[in-house]
């Protein structure tokens, strides 16, 4: 039987590598923000990237987490995560809707960085590949801060407040390098914790997936975002496979 316990010796070289990963995995929202200022991305592109990312994810969701969440805690205890997860997220979804414009967009940025950085500072040196899942997530960060870019510059309202959304994007951005150090320091050798914070994740993330970004990417049915989400879920495999 596997059980939980904490240990609060980790490494330097550890440290350093969670604030490498969840550096990455948390700025490349802003990297994408910014790429859709400096580029002038057509609709027809910023659709077919966010069926790219919504592949990229599909297949992080499921090697990377529920994969090593099923390995961790069991079938059982998996699934009764993931769907809380789901429920959890409808939630902080219904959150972000009644916010609205630039807050809503940033609050739906930010709420699925928390699981998923403690889950990739728990699993440094401990299970499964904190490289894969942080590269994967970071990879998907881009094509949604594109796509949240676009969302924003079609509203007026939300123009003129570009550059506030900029700071707050990038000050969000260091949520995940906070919670990848308490999930590094006290969450390491949590393997059910670990399991079950995975599952959460990926249940949240099927449940965008399937109600946000899947919908929004074919509003245009046209073959390119299809396409796009078979390349995004067969890169994130090959990422999976050979780093994970």
């Amino acid at each position: 039987m596997i059980t939980d316990t904490v240990s609060l010796n980790s490494s330097s070289f550890e440290f350093i590598q969670v604030i490498a990963l969840t550096s990455f995995a948390g700025f490349t929202s802003f990297l994408g923000i910014y790429m859709a200022k400096k580029i002038n991305f057509s609709r027809r592109a910023v659709l077919a990237l966010t069926s790219f990312g919504a592949g990229v994810l599909i297949s992080a969701a499921i090697f990377e987490m529920v994969v090593e969440a099923e390995k961790s805690v069991g079938l059982l205890l998996t699934i009764v995560a993931f769907i809380s997860g789901a429920v959890l997220f409808s939630f902080l979804d219904w959150l972000a809707e009644k916010k609205g414009g630039g807050a809503g967009i940033l609050l739906g940025i930010g709420m699925d960085s928390i699981p998923e950085s403690l889950a990739i500072g728990a699993a440094v040196g401990s299970m499964g590949s904190a490289a894969a899942l942080a590269l994967l997530i970071g990879i998907q960060n881009v094509t949604e801060g594109v796509a949240s870019f676009h969302e924003m510059k079609e509203s007026k309202s939300q123009l003129k407040k570009i550059k506030n959304i900029f700071i707050a994007t990038a000050i969000i951005s260091i949520i995940p390098i906070i919670m990848g150090i308490i999930g590094l320091v006290f969450m390491k050798g949590m393997y059910v914790s670990i399991g079950i914070i995975l599952a959460l994740s990926a249940g949240g993330i099927f449940y965008m997936l399937h109600y946000d970004m899947i919908p929004k990417a074919h509003k245009e049915k046209e073959w390119l975002t299809t396409f796009g989400a078979i390349l995004g879920f067969i890169i994130g495999f090959g990422i999976s496979i050979s780093i994970g």
